[in-house]
């Protein structure tokens, strides 16, 4: 395990930001539908506009061709969705959003699990980096190439069978909503984001801007339907992943609802403008039969906002994951080393029971801690209790140490052999040297009224790796 390494400024601008789920599972939707209409207008619009009947029979021949079925002999089909900023944006081919759309065409269930962007990777080919990098990385080295190798990589790391990928750009987003003519979203909840993220990889001026909805019907072009995706800040409970994943659930079925109109199917402008953004801006190895067939077992699906299954892949005390730092940056590493927890998840998608992901320790609650800061980094005990609790660890004190020249990170094991399963993790945690012997100045803090199991006081290399 990497040693813990502490920015303690970007620390506390992270540890209050939430992991953004940006609307990336609509892509499926308008991909599906759009390849659709796209193989309808190359095959089939020129003769068959004519009249409406016949233009729905075409479309249903092609949706109901029983050549393939992509499906037969699977559990569960899983499609893979990166969002990218794209040009105009800071890091254009950062996949900030990753998520995996699970199909299960037997017991007709659909499950989306979101995979955050900041979890550490160790790659034979560009050493370890963070999960987002990699379409980056390989877009540098070879134009095209960087979504076929994230889902190598993801397939690898998760065991995971991954069918297919889809990538999409902010920009192809907006427009495919534009192209239905916007959609209608009801507002549930009034709110204001003063910390939503400005365009400003070539613009000069604030970094964020203040973006407010108010509750009722509304009507949205794509960027604001994008804004209200993507808005992590809002306040009245709009901050919290799980309202997010409502909006977006929201704009997920009022474009697909959009898309099926007679408005959009019976005007060839728009299926035009559907399918030039397709082009442009999607790119996939699902072809347009097999995405025919994906609609056949998609329009099966009860996609309702209850119906559909929402994992994310988060930190705290019921996360599998856990944050820390690595080279000065913060990064999200699994709980459990073997990385089961997480690959559990992702074969298992539809199973929403709410879990306690606490490592190989499983009882770490029943464990309290009294972390002291061994150097003069201000803060440095403050960020390693942070996290530790993810952990689910009690920290019972967090102060200065009376020495301050703490080369590396010590635990002081209070509580002997009783917890030595404990002591191993906290141990690979920290990268922490184990000390029994306790010093003069410490044998204050271990009352009979008040014995922690552990004193750890963090060292300078956990600060400066």
């Amino acid at each position: 395990m990497d040693s813990l390494n502490i920015d303690l400024l970007r620390f506390q601008k992270r540890k209050h930001r939430k992991k953004k789920i940006v609307a990336g599972f609509m892509t499926i939707v308008f991909l599906i539908m759009g390849s659709v209409f796209m193989s309808f207008k190359i095959f089939y619009a020129p003769k068959e506009l004519k009249n409406e009947m016949t233009f729905f029979q075409s479309l249903s021949h092609l949706m109901l061709s029983a050549d393939i079925d992509i499906m037969r002999g699977k559990r569960n089909l899983n499609i893979l969705i990166l969002g990218m900023g794209g040009d105009g944006h800071e890091g254009p081919y950062l996949t900030d959003t990753m998520l995996v759309a699970s199909l299960n065409k037997t017991e007709q269930k659909l499950a989306l699990t979101s995979i955050p962007r900041d979890i550490l990777i160790d790659t034979q080919r560009y050493g370890k980096q963070k999960i987002n990098s990699l379409n980056s990385y390989a877009e540098t080295e070879k134009q095209g190439s960087g979504a076929k190798y994230t889902q190598d990589i993801l397939k690898e790391i998760f065991r995971l069978p991954i069918d297919y990928y889809v990538r999409v750009d902010f920009n192809g987003f907006e427009k495919i909503i534009d192209a239905v003519g916007g959609i209608d979203i009801n507002v549930q909840n009034s709110f204001s984001d003063p910390l939503f993220p400005r365009k400003t990889a070539y613009n000069a001026g604030p970094q964020t801007i203040t973006v407010t909805f108010a509750k009722g019907l509304q009507h949205m072009d794509g960027k604001t339907a994008l804004i209200y995706a993507r808005s992590r800040h809002g306040n009245n409970g709009e901050g919290s992943d799980f309202a997010r994943s409502k909006r977006q659930q929201q704009i997920i079925l009022a474009l697909k609802n959009k898309i099926l109109t007679r408005e959009v199917l019976l005007s060839p402008s728009k299926l035009k403008q559907l399918a030039q953004s397709l082009k442009e801006y999607v790119d996939t190895d699902i072809n347009i039969w097999e995405a025919a067939q994906l609609v056949k077992a998609y329009a099966g699906l009860n996609i309702g906002s209850d119906q559909i299954a929402i994992n994310v892949l988060a930190n705290g005390p019921t996360g599998p994951l856990y944050s820390t730092f690595y080279n000065n940056q913060y990064v999200l590493l699994p709980k459990k080393t073997d990385w089961s927890d997480i690959r559990n998840i992702l074969a298992d998608p539809f199973e929403q029971k709410i879990k306690n992901y606490t490592g190989n320790y499983e009882n770490p609650g029943a464990i309290s801690l009294v972390i002291l800061n061994g150097t003069n980094v201000s803060g440095l005990a403050t960020v390693a209790a942070a996290s530790l609790e993810e952990f689910g660890y009690a920290i019972k004190k967090i102060e200065n140490a009376p020495e301050r020249n703490f080369e590396k990170s010590v635990i002081y094991n209070i509580a002997g052999s009783s917890k030595k399963d404990a002591l191993q993790q906290l141990k690979k945690i920290l990268d922490a040297n184990v000390s029994s012997a306790i010093p003069e100045w410490m044998k204050s803090m271990v009352t009979e009224d008040n014995k922690p199991d552990f004193i750890i006081i963090t060292g300078q290399t956990a600060y400066a790796q």
